[in-house]
């Protein structure tokens, strides 16, 4: 996305999810670091999920409370 689109408020910046997911997955190899391979990519898809979603709903909300 260009710097002249307007941005419609739906998602967050991107460096929000990169810090949320980046922290989550650091916390997930420090917990999970025994699993086997395969174990811990799920687990890492899942976590990015739900990542994603739970950043994407805490900033949608935050914007309509401010508005």
């Amino acid at each position: 996305m260009s710097g002249k689109e307007e941005r419609n408020g739906k998602w967050a910046p991107w460096w929000v999810y990169l810090c949320v997911i980046l922290g989550g997955n650091y916390v997930k190899q420090y917990l999970v670091q025994d699993l086997p391979v395969v174990v811990n990519a799920a687990i890492t898809v899942v976590l990015v999920g739900m990542l994603f979603v739970v950043v994407t709903a805490l900033y949608r909300g935050v914007r309509s409370a401010n508005r």
